[in-house]
């Protein structure tokens, strides 16, 4: 394969994802907790994905972003200078800093100041989210808006009629009187060891183990909102795009070109 084909073709495929992406971000700009996902690339040697050697993260990133939505995008039929087979991988990474609190007045709603998680049960297992939208089931249990369990110090919690006030340690009164706290814990490296599980949700990967939050305090009334900037995601998609047609427009002059190379050797022939 020509080198200027495959390199035209790595960038329009890379500028696909990105757009996917964005459009993403900009679908969940207005969702409770959402995290926008970063697009990240590296070159690498391909023959070490083929023969199922680690693939080096880039520098001062963790593995584990590679590890879940990694695409390595190669061809056998090309090498380097160094007779080893060049390629790229495309991988997706979740930004974790914190969006804008927005007050609702609402004495379930609540948002994190700090970098913990609220953790949740669901039918899949425990579960760690930023969006504290919440409510009480039939059975007066503390549920998130897709009534999943929120977990207190000792399981599921469960709250009797009466006014609720939720301290900024997390402790929950009914009435005055301490009921349960709210179950917050953190991660020393979130892009290394959560991924994204819907709703919201975030997952531990294997061998991560979440510790109790500190240093993280509780806002009742109050939730955080994504941190995707919609205008600034519109900016990018629009460079994105413009950068797409460059490339294959390129693609297109390429294929022209060989198109004559070949008729003018048939020709000679």
């Amino acid at each position: 394969m020509d080198h200027g084909l495959y390199s035209a073709y790595l960038g329009m495929r890379a500028r696909q994802r990105a757009l996917d992406v964005m459009a993403n971000n900009i679908a969940n700009s207005s969702t409770t907790g959402f995290k926008a996902d970063r697009m990240l690339y590296q070159s690498v040697a391909a023959a070490a994905s083929e023969q199922g050697l680690p693939l080096a993260p880039p520098a001062g990133r963790p593995q584990l972003q590679l590890a879940s939505l990694n695409q390595a995008i190669v061809d056998p039929s090309l090498a380097s200078s160094h007779g080893r087979n060049i390629g790229l991988t495309a991988s997706t990474i979740a930004d974790y800093s914190s969006g804008q609190v927005k007050v609702t007045g609402s004495p379930l709603d609540i948002a994190l100041d700090g970098k913990g998680f609220l953790a949740v049960q669901t039918p899949q297992g425990e579960r760690y989210t930023r969006n504290g939208s919440l409510k009480l089931n039939a059975d007066g249990q503390l549920v998130t808006q897709h009534g999943d369990l929120v977990a207190g110090q000792n399981g599921p919690i469960t709250l009797p009629p009466g006014d609720i006030t939720i301290g900024r340690s997390g402790d929950i009164s009914v009435s005055g009187q301490t009921v349960d706290q709210l179950k917050i814990v953190q991660f020393d490296s979130p892009a290394g060891a959560l991924m994204k599980d819907g709703d919201s949700l975030f997952v531990t990967a294997a061998g991560q183990q979440a510790a109790p939050a500190t240093g993280t305090q509780v806002i009742q009334n109050a939730l955080e909102m994504s941190n995707v900037d919609p205008i600034a995601e519109m900016a990018a998609m629009l460079k994105n795009s413009r950068e797409f047609d460059s490339l294959q427009k390129s693609l297109s002059t390429l294929m022209n070109d060989i198109g004559r190379t070949v008729a003018n050797d048939i020709g000679k022939v």
